[in-house]
């Protein structure tokens, strides 16, 4: 009865709001339900939603084990129970890991909320039968999941005889949506993975030929009532301290502390201030093989600040934001965001400011390093069912209010059309930079455009994906984002990519792939352009091992760096093979080995390199881990010669890893890692008066780094961290000698008001 009367008021009085044929039902609660992984009473108010149909293996039959779910609704959250029934109940793998850790091997169940039913962004949250928190926000359709988002919510799961059940308690004022709606109608789909036969079935069956996330397949959640997420206001202050010991100086001790304030306007605006502000990383970046030196390493995002909301400043192909830019070169003071919704608009704006309290950041010339203000601001539309088109504005000012001020700028308009299977994604970007080069005294003014263009269909069988780009030689963001390319050269490259895929779910066999990508470039100062063919072929296996083989050959064109008129062309071969284990096993492996063509930039000659890695898992029990791990890469000449290390950097590149966790429970874990590298070096140029020209040299040595992290989460928002980081390199010395010693001690504490 409660379904048919839903039914029909909700097909009469909202018929402009999609309603698919798939609804759950919500109902609304004086007694909030307990979340401890225990069933209440009052679960049985609301009505039991079912009727799941598997995705793997077998599509649309249906699910091997049944799963059933209840909603309930008061003035403050939103309760979901979930029961997984489990014939083999003894045997679910659950392991306690940290919150947005990979679930895998785990059983889980996963949903969504799309709670503004328009099929583009929602939020996703997701736990195993431990109850470890795993959340984010969905966007383009399912296309992106950015799992940095960390929203505030309890959830509780427990296994039993019959399987496992799973409670969730989702404050409304962790989620964005129309406060001024009597009736909301949200977007929603839940599915659960099963690993033991390696299931996924949904409730709203989102089938092979889309995407696992993909929104505008699932269902729809009614039901609520006159909720609203109200005007909230959440204090964060901070304190931390820093004992640090570097190599030839004195010991010194820092304490700071800051304020990080969240404030919903409405409910569809939020703004974000923060003074003196945490952006303190308490784990150390790990270690990478750079095969390239023309091109710097992309590092991995860890400041807090910059995590939230991320994919707001993405953007579809050029990165041009890329938060790692912003405090290399001084102190962050400040930062402020704003983030929302305005009917078909979202947007995000962003602003901080690095350098000295005593000139507001702004600039003062006589005292270095240069004071900065980075601000950014994104802005999409919704166009069409189930897509966007977008512009994006990046600026960086140096010096501001000093005697040399620089400035690097950068537009884009980008566009993302689906419909059904076929997409269609495209950018177009043009960048003006002012730089002011102390040595030399002057300025340096370049500006340029770039284009990106990509066309695809993706279905159960196969994958099909046309695309291109173009860009001049004075387009760059190097001061704002992320794109690798030379200075004062352009580029214009078409590629096709075309792949098979079948799922055939044999008794050794499970899916099988083949990827073919032929590609033709050309740079602005070759006089021919250069071509290739790229293959990849895989098999995977029922327990998801697999095994991978993956060629390449390209005629390429290279111009000496130092000599333009210089002009290399030559045949390159790359091939690798790599093997893997089942990852939900106690212990698993990962090998990997290549052999590829290499261009030497500082010798304008080639070569090859030679690689192999490995990588270990263990996993003593559910709630610890050990991973080890190594690569080593070698480089020749032609003639299968170990290049000079002097003139090309480790010529023999090893690094070796070990990381571990243990969780004592899911708010206290610990964790630590060691690396090891031989591969540290400095680039240098040295002069040499009979040629009467520079030579690029490389001081090359050993570094050993240590972090271990101690974390307690003791309320939904606060944390506790204490940290100890330590490096040793003999680049000074004969032997490994500290060079870096911190202690790190960091307490946050949210206020909700």
């Amino acid at each position: 009865m409660i379904s048919l009367l839903a039914f029909g008021f909700y097909s009469n009085s909202f018929a402009k709001k999609r309603l698919p044929a798939k609804r759950a039902f919500a109902i609304y609660t004086i007694s909030a339900p307990k979340i401890d992984g225990k069933v209440d009473k009052v679960w049985f108010r609301a009505p039991v939603q079912k009727g799941f149909l598997q995705r793997t293996p077998r599509q649309g039959e249906k699910a091997s084990n049944d799963t059933r779910f209840y909603v309930l609704y008061d003035l403050k959250n939103i309760y979901f129970l979930f029961v997984m029934i489990d014939r083999d109940s003894r045997s679910i793998p659950a392991r306690l890991v940290d919150r947005d850790h990979e679930f895998y091997p785990d059983d889980n169940i996963n949903f969504y909320l799309d709670t503004y039913n328009d099929t583009r962004k929602a939020f996703y949250f997701s736990t195993n039968p431990r109850g470890v928190e795993q959340d984010g926000l969905i966007s383009e359709n399912g296309t992106n999941v950015d799992m940095t988002w960390d929203g505030i919510f309890k959830v509780a799961a427990r296994r039993n005889r019959y399987g496992w059940v799973a409670e969730f308690a989702i404050p409304y004022k962790t989620l964005r949506f129309e406060d001024n709606l009597r009736y909301q109608i949200w977007g929603f789909n839940v599915w659960r993975v099963r690993k033991k036969s390696r299931e996924e079935s949904y409730w709203s069956l989102v089938d092979q030929n889309y995407l696992p996330f993909r929104l505008d397949r699932g269902g729809v959640l009614i039901g609520m009532k006159n909720v609203q997420s109200g005007h909230h206001l959440n204090l964060l202050p901070y304190t931390t301290a820093k004992h640090n010991k570097s190599f030839g100086s004195n010991q010194t001790v820092d304490f700071n502390a800051g304020l990080d304030l969240k404030y919903n306007i409405t409910s569809d605006l939020t703004l974000d201030l923060t003074a003196n502000p945490d952006f303190g990383q308490v784990e150390i970046d790990e270690e990478q093989i750079n095969l390239d030196k023309r091109f710097e390493v992309q590092l991995e995002e860890k400041r807090p600040f910059f995590l939230e909301s991320t994919n707001l400043f993405q953007s579809p192909f050029y990165q041009l934001f890329y938060s790692r830019r912003i405090g290399a070169l001084n102190d962050i003071k400040a930062g402020t965001k704003l983030t929302g919704r305005i009917g078909s608009y979202s947007f995000g704006a962003l602003s901080a400011l690095t350098g000295g309290w005593e000139n507001f950041g702004l600039g003062d010339p006589d005292v270095p390093p240069t004071d900065e203000l980075f601000s950014v601001f994104r802005l999409q539309k919704d166009v069409l069912a189930s897509s966007n088109v977008g512009m994006m504005i990046v600026d960086r000012e140096a010096n501001l209010r000093g005697k040399h001020h620089g400035s690097n700028r950068v537009g884009s308009a980008d566009w993302s059309i689906q419909h059904g299977q076929n997409y269609f994604i495209g950018q177009a970007v043009y960048s003006q930079n002012t730089d002011y080069f102390s040595q030399l005294n002057s300025y340096e003014k370049t500006s340029g455009g770039a284009l990106y263009s990509q066309v695809g269909h993706y279905g159960r069988l196969f994958w099909f994906d046309l695309h291109a780009h173009y860009y001049q030689p004075d387009f760059g963001v190097d001061s704002t984002g992320y794109f690798p390319k030379l200075p004062g050269k352009g580029q214009k490259q078409v590629g096709l990519y075309s792949e098979i895929h079948p799922l055939i779910n044999r008794r050794f066999l499970r899916s099988w792939g083949f990827g073919l990508k032929p590609t033709v470039l050309q740079d602005s100062d070759e006089s021919s352009p250069g071509f290739g063919i790229q293959g990849t072929f895989w098999l995977e296996a029922p327990d998801q091992s697999m095994v991978k083989i993956a060629f390449t050959s390209y005629r390429d064109v290279e111009t000496n760096l130092f000599n333009p008129a210089d002009e290399l062309n030559y045949w390159g071969r790359d091939i690798s093979a790599e093997l893997s284990t089942d990852p939900g096993k106690n212990v698993s492996l990962k090998l990997k080995w290549n052999f590829d063509s290499q261009y030497y930039f500082q010798t304008h000659t080639t070569g090859y390199n030679e690689g192999a890695e490995a990588e270990l898992k263990i996993k003593p029990n559910s709630n610890s881990n050990l991973d080890f791990g190594f690569k080593r890469r070698w480089f020749f000449d032609r003639d299968r010669v170990r290049m000079p290390v002097a003139r090309i950097g480790q010529s023999d590149v090893k690094i070796s890893t070990l990381r571990g966790r243990y969780l004592f429970t899911r708010e206290i874990f610990a964790r630590g890692f060691l690396q090891f590298t031989n591969g540290a070096e400095l680039p240098s140029f040295v002069f040499l008066p009979t040629e009467q020209r520079y030579q690029l040299y490389y001081d090359v040595w050993n570094r050993l780094s240590a972090n271990v992290l101690f974390g307690w989460r003791f309320l939904p928002g606060s944390t506790l961290y204490l940290a100890y980081t330590q490096e040793w390199e003999d680049n000074l010395t004969r032997q490994l000698a500290s060079t870096n010693r911190v202690f790190f001690f960091k307490l946050s504490y949210l206020w909700s008001l």
